[in-house]
């Protein structure tokens, strides 16, 4: 197998795109052989404790040295990350044997807030109060203060996410766009995902991707990230150049820093909840 991979391989090295073709199969089956596997998707395991049954999520991350259990602060998600997919299939017998520890960590999380009326919610660092309306511009818009959902109650979180959700876009865009003008870059894509662990990223391809979750921010802490992010259009690391054209971006990085380790974890409470 060896040697076929070899020459089929100086095959396509010596030849120039237009004669791809002629090599037929063997060109399929090198490009099959060498293809990247998809990353495993992230899957959903039942586990009881203290009486109670709780839904623990499984990944696989190899970059992990070891066997992972985590619960998040904030919302009380437990999660489970192996190293290899050898050790999914052994991850809930992980959790398991951490069952004393997960309940001690659940007991200090104060748990989600659902978006539903009567709840009390940041938007853009200034708190707003979820009320119903029985009619209104829109099915969701904010008003002094508040935050007016119509509609049944049982969907009114689905709906305050949605326009959250499409407020941050607006505000990403506009700030994304500032920003790399001004670097003198071009994003492929901007994405507004639901993140527990990251406020934004930068992939290789150029698509920058952002928490929705920091619409609730004050607007220097989601000016600062989308800074972070853009700055990766030109430097795909933390080098001293990287920090620069950050620092060009936004002056002052302390405050927002510092905002996010004192209060990113409370933004994380935030959740649609059933709807």
């Amino acid at each position: 197998m060896t040697g076929e991979i070899s020459f089929r391989y100086d095959a396509i090295r010596g030849t120039n795109i237009a004669d791809l073709r002629s090599l037929g199969k063997p060109l399929l089956l090198f490009k099959t052989l060498f293809k990247k596997k998809p990353p495993s998707p992230a899957r959903h395991e039942l586990l009881k404790i203290d009486g109670r049954m709780l839904e623990v999520r499984v990944h696989l991350n190899p970059r992990a040295r070891r066997m992972i259990v985590k619960v998040n602060p904030a919302t009380g998600e437990v999660s489970v990350t192996a190293p290899s997919r050898r050790g999914l299939a052994h991850a809930l017998d992980f959790a398991r044997g951490e069952k004393a520890w997960i309940a001690g960590q659940l007991a200090k999380a104060p748990g989600p807030v659902a978006l539903a009326a009567g709840a009390i919610v940041p938007f853009k660092g200034e708190s707003h109060e979820i009320r119903a309306a029985d009619r209104g511009p829109a099915p969701v818009w904010r008003d002094e203060g508040v935050i007016w959902v119509r509609g049944r109650a049982a969907h009114a979180p689905r709906r305050v996410l949605d326009f959250l959700k499409n407020e941050a876009r607006k505000t990403f865009e506009a700030r994304v766009l500032e920003h790399a003008s001004a670097l003198g870059v071009k994003p492929s894509r901007i994405t507004v995902r639901d993140t527990a662990s990251r406020w934004g990223s930068c992939s290789s391809g150029r698509s920058l991707s952002f928490s929705w979750r920091l619409i609730l921010a004050p607007d220097f802490v989601l000016d600062y990230v989308v800074a972070h992010e853009v700055a990766h259009l030109r430097e795909m690391n933390h080098s001293p150049r990287f920090w620069a054209h950050v620092k060009s971006l936004v002056p002052d990085l302390d405050a927002p820093q510092r905002w996010l380790k004192v209060n990113g974890r409370e933004l994380q409470r935030y959740a649609a909840g059933p709807a």
